[in-house]
C-alpha cells in the first residue's frame, strides 16, 4: 500500500466517523404495535420525525380510530406528510372509537390544533416556538405520552438533552411499554455523551420490539462509544438484516470494522452508506460540532478526540488534527490507530522522522495489523534510503 492509498483509506475512515455522527437520530418508526392509531398519535409520530413511508406502514398494519377529514389530511400535509402517508390514511381500516363528551371532544380538538401548529413550526426549524405549542397542548392533556415524546423530540433538536430526557421518562412512566420513548431516551443520552445510560434504554426498546432496526443501529453506536466493538458490530449487522437500506447502520458497521483492523470491510460499508445517503459527506462541519460538544461533557474520552482529529484532518486542518491525535494518545498511550494516523499526518507535514516514530509505536502495539505494518515498513525503507 503506497502513501496515497494509505491516506485515501484514512480519509474514507474519516468519512465513516462523519456518517455515523450524521446518521444518529434518523430513527425509523418501530414495527407495528397492534392498537389502531388516533389522530393525535399520527400527528405526534410525524412530530417525532418518523418518515412518512414508515408511518404509512404503521397505518396500514394497525388501522386508525377516526374518520380523516380533508382538513385533517391538509394538516398532515402541512407538517410534512408525503403522499404515501396521505393515501394510507385515506384508505386505512377504521375502528370506531368510543364516543366522547362535548367537553372532552373540544379539548381534544384544541390539543390537536396546538400539536399541528407545533409540528408546522418544527418543520420550519422554529424549535423554540414549536416547544411552546407542545407545552400548551400538554397543559390540556398532561397524561398523553405521545405529547411528551413530541416535546422531548423538539427539545432534543435544541440540544436540551436533560429536558428531553425528562419528557421521555414521563412518557415511559405513563406508558411503560412505549418502545419509541425508550429508544428516544436512549438516543438523547447517547447524544449527551452518556452511553452507560443509553444502552439499557435501547436494550429495553429492542426487548419490546425486537425488529426495531433503528434501535439496533443506535445501540451499536452506544456500544461503540463504550469501546465494545464486537457488540457494536453485532448490533449494526442485525440492523442491516432488518433494514438493508439503513445508511446509519452501514456507516457505523464500517467504523467498527475499521476499529477491528478490517479496512476492506470498512470501505465496503462506507461505500454502501454513501450510496444510500450521498449527502452525508457534506455534514462534516456538523460532525465536528457534535464531537466538540461531546468532549465538553466528557473531555477524557480518547476515541472522541481521535474521531474529532479525523474530521479535522478531512477538512484540511492538520494542526488541529495533530493536536487531537496527540490528546487521544496522552489519554490512551496504547492507542495504536491514533499513533498510526498521527504518523501519516506528520508525514504529510514533512516531518518524516517524527512520523516514523509514531508508526513504529503503532506497529509495536499492534504488530498483526497489516495496514499499520505496511505503512511502517514503507516509511522505514524510504527514510533509510
Amino acid at each position: 500500500m503506497n502513501l496515497r492509498l494509505g491516506i485515501t483509506a484514512m480519509k474514507r475512515t474519516c468519512l465513516l466517523v462523519i456518517l455515523i455522527a450524521a446518521c444518529l437520530g434518523l430513527a425509523q418508526a418501530p414495527p407495528a404495535q397492534k392498537k389502531p392509531l388516533d389522530e393525535i398519535q399520527v400527528l405526534a409520530l410525524l412530530a417525532c420525525g418518523v418518515p412518512s413511508q414508515r408511518l404509512a406502514m404503521l397505518v396500514n398494519e394497525q388501522g386508525i380510530s377516526f374518520e380523516p377529514t380533508e382538513d385533517y389530511l391538509m394538516s398532515l400535509k402541512n407538517v410534512g406528510a408525503k403522499d404515501v402517508l396521505l393515501r394510507a390514511v385515506r384508505v386505512a381500516k377504521r375502528t370506531k372509537a368510543e364516543a366522547l363528551s362535548t367537553e372532552v371532544a373540544a379539548k381534544r380538538a384544541q390539543v390537536q390544533k396546538h400539536l399541528a401548529q407545533g409540528a408546522e413550526l418544527w418543520q420550519k426549524k422554529l424549535y423554540a416556538e414549536a416547544e411552546q405549542e407542545y407545552r400548551t397542548a400538554l397543559k390540556l392533556e398532561p397524561d398523553n405520552p405521545n405529547l411528551h415524546s413530541a416535546l422531548g423530540y423538539v427539545l432534543g433538536e435544541q440540544k436540551k438533552w436533560d429536558l428531553a430526557g425528562t419528557e421521555y421518562r414521563t412518557a415511559i412512566r405513563l406508558q411503560p411499554d412505549n418502545a419509541m420513548a425508550h429508544h428516544n431516551l436512549g438516543l438523547a443520552l447517547a447524544k449527551k455523551g452518556d452511553p452507560d445510560g443509553a444502552i439499557p434504554e435501547l436494550r429495553t426498546a429492542i426487548r419490546l420490539l425486537p425488529d426495531f432496526a433503528a434501535a439496533h443501529t443506535n445501540l451499536g453506536y452506544a456500544l461503540h462509544r463504550k469501546g465494545d466493538l464486537d457488540g457494536a458490530i453485532a448490533e449494526y449487522r442485525t440492523a442491516i438484516r432488518l433494514q438493508p437500506n439503513d445508511a446509519a447502520a452501514h456507516a457505523g458497521l464500517g467504523l467498527a470494522l475499521h476499529g477491528k483492523g478490517d479496512e476492506d470491510g470498512a470501505i465496503a460499508e462506507y461505500q454502501d452508506a454513501l450510496r444510500l445517503e450521498p449527502n452525508y459527506a457534506d455534514r462534516l462541519d456538523g460532525a465536528i460540532v457534535e464531537y466538540r460538544t461531546a468532549l465538553r461533557l466528557r473531555p477524557d474520552v480518547a476515541v472522541a478526540h481521535y474521531n474529532l482529529g479525523a474530521a479535522l484532518e478531512m477538512k484540511g486542518d492538520l494542526d488541529g488534527a495533530i493536536a487531537e491525535y496527540r490528546t487521544a494518545i496522552r489519554l490512551q498511550p496504547d492507542y495504536a490507530k491514533a499513533h498510526a494516523v498521527l504518523g501519516l499526518v506528520l508525514e504529510r507535514r514533512g516531518d518524516r522522522r517524527a512520523a516514523l516514530e509514531e508508526l513504529r509505536a503503532a506497529y509495536l502495539l499492534d504488530p498483526k495489523n497489516s495496514t499499520i505494518a505496511q505503512q511502517y515498513e514503507r516509511l522505514l525503507r524510504e527514510v533509510n534510503q
